[in-house]
């Protein structure tokens, strides 16, 4: 389950609103779709947690439910939704797979994939070996009960597939800091950052780094993950999702943060560099 499905259809989550305005009136979804002039699938996906809903939705729905005057106060919690926060400790608390999974749907729905990283390699292009390095950390650091570290590992290398689907447009751009720190052994660094320059030209995938020492019109403030109209920003003992205005926020910041991105032969040269410095300080 993604996060903004398990925002929408916890017990006291927008869908469950929605779906009981819709059965007090006595209204098939259908029936409903038919005064909203929607497709039926549009009811099922709004309450099934699979479609964000617009505020003009949201009042078409009241309205076709004759309870307007409940309008108002759906758009206000629905400006809540745009916005939610998920501890890793309930996320994880059945283990990592679930977690990678739901990160697998989120880029199997997306046609845009957007990652801007301060610190770790954007999960699209890790190794199985730095994978392992990440999600090992996220056991202890979580007290997780569950430890399906090789398990999360394989669900994150599924995902890796979906970057040779020519429908879809990639685009990474880590700080360089990201190919310096030393967050696993050195060898298992200098594969990684190999495996980033198999990604530097293709067609569908646009490489960046943001480079140190250069002046910076924007300061990377912190990383967040772009799925088409949803982002994504991880901290320490969470992540939180937006969507609307918030989301559209991130995206102008991460293309502000392009301007001064070294893509191309730029990026391999740091890449190359980046891996000299390991070698020569091992």
């Amino acid at each position: 389950m993604n996060p903004i499905e398990e925002w929408l259809t916890q017990p006291d989550g927008r869908a469950a609103r929605l779906r009981a305005l819709r059965t007090r009136a006595g209204l098939s979804g259908k029936e409903l779709a038919e005064r909203a002039g929607w497709q039926p699938s549009k009811v099922s996906r709004i309450e099934n947690g699979k479609q964000m809903p617009t505020a003009m939705d949201v009042a078409a729905w009241a309205s076709a439910c004759n309870a307007d005057g409940e309008a108002d106060d759906l758009i206000r919690l629905l400006g809540e939704a745009q916005t939610a926060r998920h501890d890793w400790k309930r996320r994880m608390r059945r283990g990592q797979v679930a977690v990678q999974a739901s990160y697998n749907e989120l880029v199997r729905n997306a046609r845009l994939v957007r990652h801007f990283e301060t610190v770790y390699m954007p999960g699209l292009l890790q190794t199985a070996e730095y994978a392992r390095r990440v999600l090992s950390e996220m056991v202890d650091l979580h007290d997780l009960a569950v430890a399906d570290v090789d398990e999360a590992v394989a669900a994150r290398m599924q995902r890796q597939a979906y970057l040779y689907d020519t429908t879809k447009q990639f685009e990474f751009l880590p700080a360089e800091p990201v190919l310096r720190w030393l967050l696993c052994p050195p060898d298992v660094m200098r594969g990684q950052l190999d495996r980033l320059q198999t990604v530097v030209g293709l067609p569908n995938i646009r490489f960046g780094i943001v480079p140190m020492g250069v002046p910076l019109t924007t300061a990377p403030q912190h990383a967040v993950q772009l799925y088409d109209d949803l982002a994504i920003v991880d901290t320490f003992l969470g992540e939180i999702t937006y969507r609307g205005d918030d989301a559209d926020a991130h995206a102008r910041v991460v293309d502000r943060l392009w301007e001064q991105a070294a893509v191309g032969e730029d990026a391999r040269r740091l890449i190359v560099r980046a891996a000299s410095d390991i070698t020569h300080a091992t």
